[in-house]
Formats: structure tokens, C-alpha cells, sequence
């Protein structure tokens, strides 16, 4: 964790924004105290279905009403100020992006020629930007981005880290609203209008004990093949998936801080190939108002772009180390003990360790089934990238 805030805010911010997974009237005070924890002026949340165009979310916070009413005459100049559409694309999801880093003239106001800057950022002493991306494929668009006030000084790590540690959480909280029916949910509750859902819900315990099933999860158990049912637990045709998905819920049940990108786009693949993911979103006590032994919502749904390679994504799946990955990645391409301690360059008992501790994260016993696992995991990516 970040240690620029502490552990006790993290959490904080954490749970507000999980809470606002469900309840999206929420967010308007989750994105506030995040800008004030990490010493923005401003803050802007969009949330937006494609290809019909609708805005599921708007948020604004600490916005004068006067350029709040004349930012959307300054979208073009906007995306300019990135690069463009296609720059914007190339940024990586999983970090947050500085326009002073990124382009470095756009914040410089004796040089840039762009509206937005001159005529909206200048006046209001906005000298840089914070941009996370939060949803960005065929289905969906979304962003939060902060306005920083001379007056904070320039952006620096710490803001950087703690914005880095909170994407997977927010990712994870909008892609939990693109599947929900949103007016219903601003109708009600999200306990109330579960059934209605046409999103696959399972609710379960820290072991994966379904304790509720909405009926769109129920009939996707009856068509069989990608999810089941067996002695009440939830369990994936494919045992890595399983294992993934093991992994996320028990995190969740322990620490819905550290579970980072664990139960975030776990890769399935429907009956008729195409891609599909599960997502794990935590719901802790207070968090709608369910059995007492819930500690999770899996939704389960059609594939996004995905936007990490296959070693990245079981990495995060399973919480792997920078050196269990590089181990991972070599034998999960079939690489023996000793050709894997070449190619690195490190002894074949630093090796073994390394196994050992990946055997206990995925849950295998073999250096085969590392393979099986990777393999079982990537497939369903390159369907939904081919």
C-alpha cells in the first residue's frame, strides 16, 4: 500500500468506493474525498455506454458553476491536449496519466494555443491534470480526472502511488455499474433490484458457498458449461478459473484493500466461444443488507478488450511478484527448473523457491498444471482479441 495515506483513509476511500459500485448516488462524495485526500482541486467522472452513446455517470466535484456550464463546449480541445484519441488510447490502463508527463507544452500557458487550456485551466490557476482510466473498449468509456491548483504544487509520486493503488478498485466499481440497470438501481436498492438483473449474480460466502443466485445466474448453472453449482460451491469449468476465483473471494473476505486486481476480469468463455469475464466485487458488512456469511457478488459477463497480456493478468490474478512472474512466464512455456534458471540468470534452487511459492498462490501441484493454467486463461483472451 501506498504510504502516503494511511492505511485506516485507503480504507476509507476504498469502501466508498465499492459502496458506490452498488449505489451510484454515492459517488459524488467518493470522488470528493478522494480529490482532498490527495490535494486536487477538482474532479471529473464519466462513465458512458457505447455504441448508444448514454451517460450512466457524471460527477463533478469542486467545479464553479460557471466553468462547469462551459466545459462541454471544450471537448475536441480536451483530447487535444493529450495528443488525441489514438494517444489517449496508447496510455496504460493501469497507471495514472500526468498531462505535464504526457505533454509537457499543454500546461505551459506561454506556449500552449489550445482553448481549454488558456480560457478554462488558466483563469481558475489549474496547472496540471491527473487523468485514471476506467473503461475504455467496444462497450464502454470512462475516466476520472483531477485539476491540479498552483497553489498544491506540481504532481508528484505521492499523489501518483496512491492514485495507482486506487485504479483497480475504481475499475472494478465501474465496470460493476456498466452491468447494472442503472435507473433501477436509482429507483431502489441494489438488494432489491438483484433478480431483476439480466447480469449473472452470484452471492457468496469467503468459500464460494452460494448463499443467492439471481435468476439470470441460475439459468447460466442450468445451461452448464462455464459455470456450476456443486455441493452449493461455485466453481468454473476450467479449475484455473476456479483457483482464480478462490483466490479473489478470500481476499475479499480478508482485505477488500489489498485485493487490487485479483477478481477483476477473470477470463471465461461462453458456449458459443466468445469471450466472457467474471468479476469479484467485495461486499462487506453494510454493503446492502444480506446474509451475514456474504462477502462477495460475482457478476459474471460478456468480455471487455482486455487490456493486460496473459503473464500481467495471472500475475494480478494471483498477487505474483515482479520474480514469481518471470519464473511463471517460463514455465508456463513449457521451460524445465534448469532452463528457466538460464534464461533468467539465476540459480535453479531460486527457481524451485519460486515454484514452490507459485504452486501455494494458483493452487497446483505440478509444474503441468502451470502450464494447464496458463494456457486455460489465455485462451479466452485471444478469442476475444482475434
Amino acid at each position: 500500500m501506498p504510504s502516503s495515506l494511511s492505511l485506516g483513509r485507503l480504507s476509507e476511500l476504498i469502501g466508498m468506493i465499492y459502496d458506490a459500485a452498488i449505489d451510484p448516488s454515492l459517488w459524488p462524495v467518493a470522488i470528493d474525498e478522494i480529490r482532498k485526500a490527495l490535494e486536487f482541486d477538482n474532479a471529473t467522472f464519466t462513465l458512458q455506454a457505447l455504441p448508444s452513446g448514454e451517460v450512466l455517470i457524471n460527477v463533478t466535484s469542486n467545479i464553479p458553476q460557471h466553468y462547469l456550464d462551459r466545459m462541454a463546449g471544450y471537448g475536441g480541445e480536451v483530447l487535444d491536449q493529450w495528443g488525441g484519441l489514438a494517444a489517449l488510447r496508447a496510455l496504460p490502463m493501469d497507471q495514472p496519466a500526468v498531462l505535464s508527463r504526457v505533454n509537457p507544452d499543454a500546461v505551459r500557458f506561454d506556449v500552449t494555443t489550445n482553448r481549454y487550456s488558456l480560457e478554462w485551466a488558466k483563469p481558475q490557476g489549474l496547472v496540471d491534470v491527473m487523468a485514471l482510466g476506467l473503461a475504455f473498449d467496444e462497450r464502454g468509456l470512462g475516466s476520472l480526472a483531477f485539476g491540479r491548483h498552483e497553489s498544491a504544487g506540481p504532481i508528484g509520486e505521492r499523489e501518483i502511488e496512491a492514485a495507482r493503488f486506487l485504479i483497480p478498485h475504481l475499475q472494478r466499481a465501474a465496470t460493476v455499474n456498466r452491468l447494472l440497470d442503472m435507473a433501477a438501481i436509482a429507483r431502489s436498492t441494489f438488494e432489491a433490484v438483484l433478480d431483476t438483473l439480466t447480469a449473472p449474480i452470484f452471492l457468496t460466502s469467503a468459500d464460494l458457498h452460494v448463499v443467492h443466485a439471481n435468476p439470470a445466474a441460475l439459468e447460466l448453472v442450468a445451461t452448464g458449461g462455464l459455470l456450476s453449482v456443486r455441493n452449493g460451491v461455485l466453481v468454473a469449468n476450467v479449475s484455473a478459473v476456479s483457483s482464480a476465483l478462490a483466490v479473489a473471494v478470500a481476499q475479499a473476505a480478508r482485505d477488500e484493500g489489498a485485493l487490487a486486481r485479483k477478481g477483476l476480469g477473470v477470463p471465461v468463455r461462453w458456449q458459443d466461444d466468445s469471450a466472457g469475464a467474471l468479476h469479484v466485487l467485495p461486499l462487506r458488512p453494510g454493503r446492502g443488507s444480506f446474509d451475514a456469511s456474504v462477502v462477495a457478488a460475482v457478476f459474471v459477463a460478456r468480455a471487455d478488450t482486455p487490456f493486460v497480456a496473459p503473464t500481467a493478468l495471472v500475475a494480478a490474478l494471483f498477487g505474483l511478484t515482479p520474480a514469481e512472474a518471470r519464473v511463471f512466464e517460463q514455465i508456463a512455456v513449457g521451460r524445465t527448473v534448469e532452463e528457466t534458471s538460464e534464461v533468467l540468470n539465476i540459480g535453479r534452487s531460486t527457481v524451485r523457491t519460486h515454484l514452490l511459492r507459485l504452486f501455494e498462490k494458483t493452487g497446483v501441484r505440478r509444474q503441468a498444471e502451470l502450464v494447464q493454467l496458463a494456457a486455460s486463461l489465455a485462451a479466452p483472451l485471444a478469442a476475444s482479441t482475434g
